[in-house]
């Protein structure tokens, strides 16, 4: 059994926290092999984020644990427009299958945003 005094991190729920830091060794590469393996049949954030009601996607970014995503509202005008970014997490469901994509506004985009339209 592996002992450790690492900290999980707060989006790793207590439940996995707690069998993973009683999991052996081999357990352990066990699971990390087999993380990984989910990871590879998931489709990369990139491929499956849709734009939300009034909004039109500008530009994707996708990072190890989140994507970034730009959209601008075509319907509004000025600031109300955009575009906005947004960081964007994919967050399974603990019991069942499914999930949802999580929303975390970042901010408006000042400047040129590669890939903008000229509309």
């Amino acid at each position: 059994m592996t002992t450790t005094d690492a900290d999980p991190p707060e989006t790793v729920p207590e439940e996995i926290a707690a069998v993973l830091e009683d999991s052996s060794d081999s357990q352990l590469r066990e699971i990390i092999n087999y993380a990984q393996r989910c990871l590879r049949e998931q489709p990369p954030l990139t491929d499956t984020i849709e734009a939300r009601n009034g909004e039109e996607l500008v530009r994707i970014a996708e990072y190890d644990a989140y994507t970034n995503v730009v959209v601008e509202r075509p319907d509004e005008t000025g600031e109300a427009r955009g575009p906005f970014a947004y960081r964007v997490r994919w967050e399974p469901h603990i019991n069942d299958e499914g999930g949802t994509y999580r929303w975390h506004y970042l901010g408006r985009v000042y400047g040129g945003v590669e890939g903008d339209r000229d509309d």
